[in-house]
């Protein structure tokens, strides 16, 4: 199989994981599009540089992640991932990849989306407001009418929950 073959499967494989973690530093669906087919291109460029392949998924959010942050500082937009909620997505992503004899990844992150409906309301809404609209924390616990320590602690929460729930059900599939 030439290279270009393999890196293809690869984008096959990886597109839709890519996706939904840029969208989630972005929070603009069409501004992640762009990032992520830079990021394919990068990566492209620079498989040779790639020790391990099973790395594969978690050197591409890297680089990803340094576009998507790299457009957000260009463009002067807050950047809306602070260090700690950006950990919480690579751990959720990372359980995802641990998983590489599963199902697909868009099934698996089907698992999420189970995952984060099972989570008590508070802590959906908090993160919906937070992670998908977008809002400042201290903008989510105004909407909310709470505090921003609430808001902190239950994104903490929900982040640990995900974690969890998917590491869980990643486990189940396993046996």
């Amino acid at each position: 199989m030439a290279e270009l073959d393999v890196y293809e499967i690869l984008v096959a494989e990886h597109q839709a994981m890519l996706r939904a973690y840029v969208t989630g530093l972005v929070g603009d669906a069409s501004l992640a599009e762009d990032i992520c087919q830079d990021a394919f291109v990068q990566a492209y460029r620079r498989l040779g540089q790639l020790k391990e392949k099973g790395a594969f998924p978690a050197w591409l959010r890297a680089i990803g992640r340094n576009l998507a942050l790299a457009e957000l500082k260009r463009r002067r937009r807050e950047t809306a991932v602070d260090p700690q909620v950006l950990a919480g997505m690579e751990d959720v992503f990372a359980a995802l990849d641990a998983n590489p004899d599963g199902n697909a990844w868009e099934e698996r992150a089907l698992q999420v989306r189970s995952c984060f409906d099972r989570l008590p309301e508070p802590l959906r809404e908090c993160c919906r407001l937070h992670y998908f609209k977008g809002f400042s924390a201290r903008e989510a616990a105004e909407a909310l009418g709470t505090s921003l320590a609430a808001v902190l602690k239950r994104l903490e929460r929900a982040r640990t929950a995900l974690l969890k729930c998917v590491e869980d059900r990643l486990r189940l599939e396993e046996t």
